[in-house]
């Protein structure tokens, strides 16, 4: 089964083609006692053969690290990790990411971490 590509974008890393896109979930978190639903947003990245799916919170301003959860078979980065801490970068301060800095995080998870200098 295809991915749908309705209101997504595309991007190309290596040949290969990812579907992208933004949502925001609205979270309510009883433990701490917020009134007010917290508002995450998430950058959705999709391979069209649906083994690569990952979701990266964008981060707010003040955030050290943010996470990155692994929902497909493939991620060669850490393979049995289902969700794992994401160190900020200088490009993911925008609003809005750009294609440039979802292939930067794409070509990051396919960097297996045995590899990483």
């Amino acid at each position: 089964m295809a991915v749908s590509k309705k209101g997504h974008r595309k991007v190309n890393h290596k040949g290969r083609q990812f579907i992208w896109h933004v949502t925001e979930v609205k979270e309510v978190v009883p433990d701490q006692g917020f009134i007010e639903p917290v508002s995450e947003r998430y950058l959705n990245i999709i391979a069209t053969n649906k083994k690569f799916i990952v979701r990266y919170r964008l981060p707010k301003p003040g955030d050290e690290f943010t996470y990155l959860k692994i929902e497909g078979a493939q991620f060669p980065r850490q393979p049995s990790a289902k969700q794992i801490e994401v160190p900020r970068w200088k490009h993911d301060s925008k609003y809005y990411p750009t294609a440039d800095f979802v292939r930067r995080l794409i070509a990051w998870c396919m960097v297996p971490a045995d590899k990483v200098k």
